[in-house]
């Protein structure tokens, strides 16, 4: 099993890999903000956070482990 949190890797997959929780945080945050300022709130728009997440995973499993430093 590799190491996929080793912060020294600059291969592909971990790259994607590291990009999970800032990019699910943002888009909570605008999810949060479209129900602030339009009329669907959060319980109409909880499906994007399932798309960006499927697609991070996606975009994970697809990339380049080419250059991977895990153990």
């Amino acid at each position: 099993m590799t190491n996929q949190n080793n912060p020294a890797c600059t291969c592909a997959r971990c790259r994607v890999h590291s990009l999970m929780g800032p990019v699910v945080l943002i888009v909570v945050g605008a999810v949060f903000l479209l129900g602030r300022f339009t009329e669907y709130g959060f319980h109409q728009l909880w499906p994007v956070l399932l798309v960006v997440i499927g697609a991070l995973l996606l975009a994970e499993s697809a990339a380049s482990r080419s250059g991977h430093t895990g153990a």
